[in-house]
């Protein structure tokens, strides 16, 4: 059950990737009616934060920086693949908030692991 479940949550990470390209890259008016009334910043901000939570999830045994980084430079790829899509534009401050939200899952992702390890503690369940 645990190889299932670990595999659902590299299948989820590996979604959320692809999701963020495909909206990146549609053309203005194509993403426009899914676009909610919070702003385009927020939306970076929560889209990779979300992404990054997910991915360290699903990774753990891998390095969280090399996770950051990856999805930063994925983030600067997009933004610059923005370009050539209709009605979209790129830019340096959607690129930071970008970056902004990937750190943010990774500060979430390690308050988890604390709260986690804090619970087992607390509760008498030790470590692994």
């Amino acid at each position: 059950m645990g190889a299932f479940f670990d595999h659902g949550k590299r299948t989820a990470a590996w979604c959320a990737i692809a999701a963020i390209a495909v909206l990146s890259l549609l053309p203005a008016d194509e993403v426009a009616p899914i676009r909610t009334s919070l702003g385009g910043h927020f939306e970076h901000v929560a889209a990779y934060a979300l992404t990054s939570l997910i991915a360290a999830l699903a990774y753990i045994d891998h390095s969280r920086l090399k996770i950051t980084v990856s999805l930063i430079l994925y983030a600067a790829v997009l933004e610059y693949l923005q370009r050539f899509s209709p009605g979209r534009l790129s830019s340096l401050v959607d690129l930071m908030f970008s970056s902004t939200g990937v750190m943010l899952g990774m500060v979430a992702f390690q308050a988890l692991r604390q709260l986690r390890e804090r619970y087992r503690t607390v509760s008498g369940g030790g470590t692994r």
